[in-house]
């Protein structure tokens, strides 16, 4: 499975416009996703914690994503009101 991940202010710095993850696996957890993108470009350097968002959805770190290409975004935390 290939994820898509669009990255969203100071994760956009460290990936740059977009990045293709492959998985051997046809479900991932988000965990691992994560977990990759730790080690591949060292996302805990900017000092915030992601919020994944699958679809329209935001999901958990246990949340699993399956398909042949899933398109995942990752933004900071936002506030608004």
């Amino acid at each position: 499975m290939r994820v898509l991940v669009k990255p969203y202010s100071v994760f956009r710095d460290r990936l740059g416009d977009e990045v293709i993850l492959e998985f051997n696996e046809n479900k991932v957890m988000v965990r691992d996703i994560l977990l990759r993108l730790r080690v591949l470009y060292d996302i805990n350097s900017t000092g915030v914690k992601p919020i994944v968002i699958v679809g329209n959805e935001i999901v958990s770190e246990d949340y699993i994503v399956e398909g042949d290409l899933v398109v995942l975004y990752l933004v900071p935390p936002f506030s608004g009101g």
